[in-house]
């Protein structure tokens, strides 16, 4: 990371730390990170992306685990980058330390909330980093920056020490441009050795694969072809009884919910310091009655028991679009984004209500601009997410 680089606060965070050095060798040497600004480092105080958060606490007592276990695997961390507010957005801006230029579509959002995470790896700067994903907080930025993303199964790695969005999807994730390293940093985190096994069969939802580009389904089905992986329609989503309005909606009232459960005291303290596009959603979040709550608890789980049914039905692997386009531009109005956001989270609703994992796979040279599919299992199958990604992959 260069001088000029790090005092890009558009990326990095200004009340450090800057680095911290490997405890031990192991399985992650000479590898570099960095983390978002939700995971506490013992001596500094975490931001969550908005200054008077990092002004109203106190410098972190403990480390989290995430952090202690890759520095003691050899891992050197090179910085704490930056979140969008609270990460209650999937955009990556900020308007308090600004938006981090996305490297690969410059004029386009770079995607959040773990927007640092993704920049900074995407800039060559780090090999790996740590990010959260509530909403699509990993497999967005991932997406947009040519990364490859995983949001593993839902308390899969620890979030101890960290700052809690929803408790109900809040789960640790990783970037990487390298997929090897994303999969021993998983295995590191995850306390885990077992081998994956490559899928033979991807299923490809109908009503999703209306909404792609012929340009991203042509890729697809080239991909299938070169790691002889038979690619099948499904209707997953139909079978499911649930729209993506259905699912983004659902999800939503989850969230808000448990967000203002959370920090509902903060905000009223400090809510004038968020961006006026966060504080909506905050605002909306309020009018969430215990009753909505406790139904919206009751459809997602009878959404996770249907769709774990069907998935264990199918015998492969789902495969699904990240996002809906490419990164939409930084100049898009704010009544289509909001728009577009919808139309996005419905798609990053279906992990984070089933609790599943999920691996974005970056596809190259689309006109619409980087993107690319998703591979999805059901809980703990993130070695086989894995493993077809690298078949895929190395067809690409």
């Amino acid at each position: 990371m260069n001088e000029t680089t790090a005092k890009d606060t558009r990326v990095y965070c200004i009340q450090g730390p800057s680095n911290l050095a490997a405890t031990a060798e192991g399985m992650l040497s000479e590898l570099t990170f960095v983390f978002k600004d939700l995971f506490d480092v013992k001596g500094y105080a975490t931001g969550a992306g908005n200054p008077a958060w990092l002004t109203s606490h106190e410098p972190a007592q403990q480390t989290a685990s995430v952090i202690k276990k890759l520095l003691a695997q050899g891992a050197n961390c090179v910085g704490r980058v930056q979140t969008d507010e609270l990460a209650y957005s999937l955009n990556g801006q900020n308007i308090h330390y600004g938006t981090p230029v996305n490297p690969l579509a410059p004029g386009c959002l770079p995607g959040g909330s773990s927007s640092g995470s993704a920049v900074a790896v995407a800039n060559g700067e780090a090999d790996f980093s740590i990010g959260t994903d509530t909403g699509g907080s990993v497999r967005v930025p991932a997406s947009y920056c040519g990364l490859f993303g995983l949001r593993p199964t839902l308390g899969k790695l620890a979030l101890d020490n960290t700052f809690e969005l929803a408790k109900s999807f809040d789960t640790a994730g990783i970037f990487s441009h390298d997929l090897t390293i994303l999969s021993t940093v998983f295995n590191v985190l995850a306390e885990q050795k077992q081998p994956g096994q490559k899928a033979t069969t991807l299923y490809l939802d109908s009503t999703l694969a209306n909404q792609l580009s012929p340009q991203r389904l042509s890729g697809l089905k080239h991909w299938c072809v070169e790691a002889n992986i038979e690619l099948l329609s499904c209707n997953l989503l139909a079978d499911t009884e649930q729209t993506l309005d259905d699912l983004s909606l659902l999800f939503r009232t989850i969230q808000g919910f448990e967000i203002i459960e959370g920090h509902d005291a903060w905000l009223t303290e400090h809510g004038d310091s968020l961006d006026p596009s966060i504080m909506q959603r905050v605002i909306w979040a309020r009018n969430i009655t215990q009753q909505q709550y406790v139904e919206a608890k009751a459809q997602q789980q009878t959404f996770q028991q249907k769709l774990s049914a069907l998935f264990n039905e199918m015998h492969g692997l789902w495969i699904l679009p990240t996002t809906p386009s490419g990164p939409p531009a930084l100049t898009m109005a704010g009544d289509e984004l909001a728009e577009y956001r919808s139309q996005l989270m419905g798609l990053t609703s279906i992990a984070g209500l089933a609790g599943f994992p999920q691996l974005h796979l970056p596809m190259q040279g689309l006109t619409e601009g980087p993107c690319g599919f998703s591979l999805m299992s059901i809980a703990n199958k993130e070695a086989d997410l894995i493993e077809t990604g690298l078949s895929l992959w190395q067809g690409e």
